[in-house]
């Protein structure tokens, strides 16, 4: 069963955080695959194969980075059953002629009395060797892949499970800051009036109510409004809250961009609290960087 985002139809966002484990099986041989992935910058995927299956560790790797985008992924593979089919014995004549005439020697030498038997010369190294037939070993693949893809599908439906649960909370604190940003919007323009009121009351103070010179007095307020107003800065966040939200209809993988949307938020939010002149401002701002911090907590899951 398919779990979908809550941010499209289309989009799948998954978590890089999940377990998965398949079997595979063909006569009397079972192949065992577990998955875990954790949380990484990066696809970094660690094999532990079976020395028999060694030959497949490119073609594994390959499966595994077509499913997986980002994390750091461990790969266990176990086999059970008989590797006859797998293995060739060689034979190794000269060598064993070699043995052969040591001993000989050695029994003339020594005077050692006996006959050297089959079971004397299997005890030494090399006359016999098992070595892999890799033409055998090949046909294995099908039940390997087999194994992979199941354990790959369960580590999917895990991931995706948790990336649901992530994204919904990532909207729900995504649309806090874009209400705050609803609320702050009114407030440039009070903020603007309320310098207005204070530069006249101090001057007033310091000229002893002496007549004002209007045209100076605009420009100062000028000044002061262009300096703390966030207008521009609030636009922007808008619209990198939109884009946010449009990265859940696109699904994994999409951690990076999440990323650099990230950083723009933190940057205008970071703009807008240096800019205004406002508490009340300001106190929405301490929460809009609260919100933004959480997010880049959850964000560092998502593939």
């Amino acid at each position: 069963m398919e779990v979908e985002a809550p941010g499209g139809k289309n989009g799948v966002v998954k978590s890089m955080t999940g377990f998965g484990r398949g079997r595979s099986a063909v006569g009397g041989v079972e192949v065992v695959t577990e998955i875990r992935a954790v949380n990484h910058r990066f696809l970094d995927v660690s094999l532990r194969l079976p020395k028999t299956y060694s030959c497949f560790e490119a073609a594994v790797r390959r499966v595994v980075s077509d499913s997986v985008k980002r994390g750091k992924v461990d790969v266990s593979v176990t086999r059970t059953g008989g590797k006859g089919g797998l293995m060739d014995v060689v034979l190794d004549l000269d060598l064993a002629h070699s043995y052969h005439r040591c001993l000989e020697e050695l029994r003339e030498r020594l005077g050692l009395k006996g006959d050297i038997t089959v079971a004397d010369m299997l005890t030494l190294k090399e006359i016999v060797t098992p070595v892999e037939n890799d033409e055998r070993i090949e046909t294995e693949w099908p039940i390997l892949d087999s194994s992979i893809g199941n354990a790959l599908n369960a580590l999917d439906q895990m991931r995706m499970t948790e990336g649901a649960a992530l994204w919904r909370d990532i909207e729900i604190m995504l649309l806090s800051i874009r209400k705050t940003v609803g609320d702050i919007a009114p407030l440039v323009q009070q903020v603007t009036s309320a310098a207005k009121e204070k530069l006249e009351k101090r001057v007033q103070e310091l000229t002893g109510g002496m007549e004002l010179d209007e045209y100076r007095l605009v420009q100062e307020v000028a000044i002061i409004a262009d300096r703390s107003d966030v207008t521009e800065e609030l636009t922007r966040l808008q619209s990198h809250i939109e884009q946010f939200l449009s990265c859940g209809k696109e699904g994994s993988p999409l951690g990076r961009k999440l990323d650099f949307l990230l950083q723009e938020l933190h940057r205008e939010v970071n703009t807008i609290g240096s800019k205004s002149a406002s508490t009340e401002i300001a106190g929405k701002v301490v929460s809009m960087k609260a919100e933004v911090e959480k997010i880049r907590e959850q964000t560092q899951n998502i593939e």
